[in-house]
């Protein structure tokens, strides 16, 4: 009987309110979905010793009920910069954001499927 094997990579963001980078656990359950599953602090220095930033991930993010949310201020959604592409946590219900990581800012968008990248720091 064949194991039942699954697919995980990581892909980094920052915290809205401390500025500090954290890796976000990502899973593929299904063909083409993404769960996340697990989020833990980490340095950028960290982050590139570990390879994280050489996979892309494309498809449909959901989030896990356990899944924690951002290790610094826990948040448990996550914003895509619309203009450098990174990650920003963010909580459900605030409807403008601002990049952790360019500074860009605007309106909180929802989107089905997403093309996330492990790093780019």
């Amino acid at each position: 009987m064949r194991e039942n094997v699954r697919e995980a990579n990581v892909v980094l963001a920052k915290c809205r309110k401390s500025h500090r980078t954290y890796g976000i656990r990502i899973e593929r359950r299904t063909d083409n979905v993404w769960y996340c599953t697990w989020a833990f602090p980490i340095t950028e220095t960290g982050a590139s010793n570990e390879g994280y930033g050489s996979t892309m991930i494309s498809g449909r993010v959901d989030t896990d009920p356990e899944y924690p949310g951002c290790p610094y201020c826990g948040g448990r959604g996550w914003v895509s910069c619309g203009n450098c592409g990174k990650l920003t946590c963010w909580d459900n219900g605030e409807s403008y954001f601002t990049c952790t990581w360019c500074g860009s800012s605007g309106e909180v968008t929802t989107a089905e499927t997403f093309d996330l990248q492990g790093g780019g720091y």
